[in-house]
C-alpha cells in the first residue's frame, strides 16, 4: 500500500509499515527553540438566576451597568485558569464581571508589549479573538495582579499603549490590587519562576527542573554580582535592568492601590513591597495594605479567605461608589 500525507510542511511517504521522511532536515525544529503558548484571555460572567440572561449580559449594552467595575485578573508565573477559579468566583458571586489572563512565561528582563497586545481587546472594547468586549467600553477596570508575572503584564500593557499611541486607555484602570508583589526577586526566586512557567529549550528537554533552576540561579547571581556596583555608581540604570524599579520609576499607577503580601513569603521579600508602598504614598496614592504573616507566595487567600475576600471586595466597592459620584 502506498500513501502520501503532509505533516509540518514535510512530505512523508508510507510504504507498508515503513515511513521514509524525504525532508528530515526541514522537519526538525531548530535545536534552540521551544514551544511557547499564546496568552489567552477569558471572560467570566456573574452568577445569574436565569440562563436566558447570559446572552444579554454579554451582548446587550442596555443590560450592563457601566459604573460597575470589571476585574482584570493577571496570573502568576505558571498559573492556569484552574488556579485562579477561586478568585473569579468571589468576584462573580458579588455581581462583577471578570476577565482573566495568565501570561505563560516569566522572565527577569523588562517585558515588551506582547502580553499588552493580548490584553488590549478589553481596553479597546472590541469584538476580537478572545471574545466580545463591546459592552466593556465604559466600565472602570480594576487590575488584580499576582506576583511579578502580573507586574510584567501591567508593564507590557503600558508599553503597548505607548507603541500604539493610545495612552488614554491607561486611564481606564481605576485601581490595582497587588498580591505578593512588587518586589526585587533574587537569583533563586527568578530562576524558579522562569523554569516553572517556561517550556524548556529543545536541547534541555531531558534536563530536570532542579538542574535547570540551579543553572539559571548561577547565571542570575553572577549577573547580580556584576550589576550591583554598576547600579550603585549609576542609579539611573536600575529602571532599565529591573522590573521592580521600572514599575516604580516609569509606570504611573492609579491612585487607588491595595497590597496583599506576607512576611513568610519565600519568593519575594516583604521589605521591598513595603518600600514600594512608601514610594507610592509619597506620590499621593491612596494605599491600603495587609500583611498576612506567615502565608506563602500567592497563597494568602488560603491563610485567611474571609479577610482576603473582604479586603478585595471592599476595595472594589469603594471604587464603584466613587464612580457613581463622578
Amino acid at each position: 500500500m502506498f500513501s502520501v500525507c503532509r505533516r509540518s510542511s514535510s512530505i512523508i511517504y508510507r510504504i507498508g509499515n515503513q515511513t521514509t521522511n524525504l525532508e528530515k532536515i526541514k522537519a526538525r525544529r531548530f535545536y534552540f527553540t521551544r514551544h511557547v503558548p499564546e496568552p489567552k484571555m477569558q471572560i467570566h460572567l456573574p452568577t445569574v438566576q436565569e440562563p436566558e440572561q447570559i446572552e444579554s449580559i454579554v451582548f446587550s449594552d442596555g443590560s450592563v451597568d457601566e459604573n460597575k467595575p470589571v476585574i482584570l485578573l493577571v496570573g502568576w508565573a505558571g498559573a492556569n485558569p484552574k488556579h485562579i477559579e477561586k478568585y473569579v468566583k468571589f468576584y462573580n458571586d458579588e455581581g462583577y464581571r471578570v476577565v482573566s489572563l495568565c501570561p505563560p512565561c516569566y522572565h527577569y528582563s523588562i517585558p515588551n508589549s506582547r502580553v499588552g497586545f493580548y490584553m488590549s481587546p478589553l481596553f479597546r472594547a472590541i469584538d476580537a479573538k478572545p471574545g466580545d468586549f463591546r459592552t466593556f467600553k465604559s466600565c472602570p477596570i480594576i487590575v488584580h495582579s499576582f506576583s511579578m508575572n502580573g507586574v510584567r503584564g501591567i508593564i507590557s500593557f503600558f508599553k503597548w499603549t505607548e507603541a500604539e499611541e493610545k495612552p488614554e486607555l491607561r486611564d481606564r484602570i481605576r485601581g490595582v490590587i497587588f498580591d505578593s508583589a512588587p518586589s526585587r526577586p533574587y537569583g533563586r526566586q527568578d530562576a524558579t519562576a522562569m523554569v516553572l512557567s517556561t517550556p524548556p529549550i529543545d536541547m534541555f528537554e531531558k534536563v530536570s527542573e532542579n538542574t535547570r533552576i540551579s543553572l539559571l540561579t548561577a547565571f542570575l547571581n553572577l549577573r547580580a554580582t556584576l550589576q550591583i556596583p554598576l547600579l550603585a555608581m549609576v542609579p539611573f540604570l536600575r529602571s532599565f535592568l529591573s522590573i521592580y524599579y521600572y514599575l516604580q520609576d516609569h509606570i504611573k499607577l492609579p491612585k487607588e492601590q491595595l497590597y496583599l503580601y506576607s512576611t513568610g513569603d519565600t519568593m519575594i521579600k516583604h521589605k521591598h513591597v513595603e518600600k514600594f508602598i512608601t514610594k507610592q504614598q509619597e506620590k499621593g496614592a491612596n494605599v491600603q495594605s495587609i500583611n498576612f504573616g506567615e502565608s506563602d507566595h500567592c497563597a494568602h487567600i488560603r491563610k485567611d479567605p474571609d479577610l482576603y475576600k473582604s479586603a478585595c471586595l471592599n476595595f472594589v466597592k469603594k471604587i464603584e461608589k466613587s464612580e457613581l459620584l463622578m
